[in-house]
């Protein structure tokens, strides 16, 4: 996965709305096609948000929302990362405090994610 599949060029990584749709392929070999939301710098990270699109998809729920309005639980946050041969990633994010400063940062961009999707339809 290259950065420039999702539209992004050079130092340019700016919060922005973006429509892309990427496959990933879990660990156990499932295939689900995620849209990327969301995607900004942080703390010397680059991160993607996604949402859920199945009922399948809310295991992977790492951001939860408190929106009623709301068809999805929350959404998804990844870093985007480098394995040993240098290709880019997409990392689970395990530590709370870095997911908790995610989601500050991305409620404050953006407000709440859930008012966002409402007003985007």
């Amino acid at each position: 996965m290259d950065i420039k599949d999702f539209g992004f060029q050079g130092d340019d990584f700016l919060p922005s709305r973006v429509t892309e749709e990427i496959d990933l392929v879990d660990e156990k070999g499932n295939n689900y096609q995620w849209e990327v939301f969301y995607s900004f710098s942080q703390m010397g990270n680059d991160y993607l948000v996604f949402l859920p699109s199945t009922e399948q998809e809310f295991q992977f729920v790492n951001v939860e929302m408190d929106d009623p309005d709301s068809d999805v639980p929350g959404y998804i946050v990844m870093r985007i990362g480098q394995d040993e041969s240098g290709e880019e990633i997409l990392e689970e994010i395990l530590d709370e405090d870095e997911l908790e400063e995610i989601r500050e940062y991305v409620e404050d961009e953006i407000g709440l994610v859930g008012q966002f999707l409402n007003r985007e339809e």
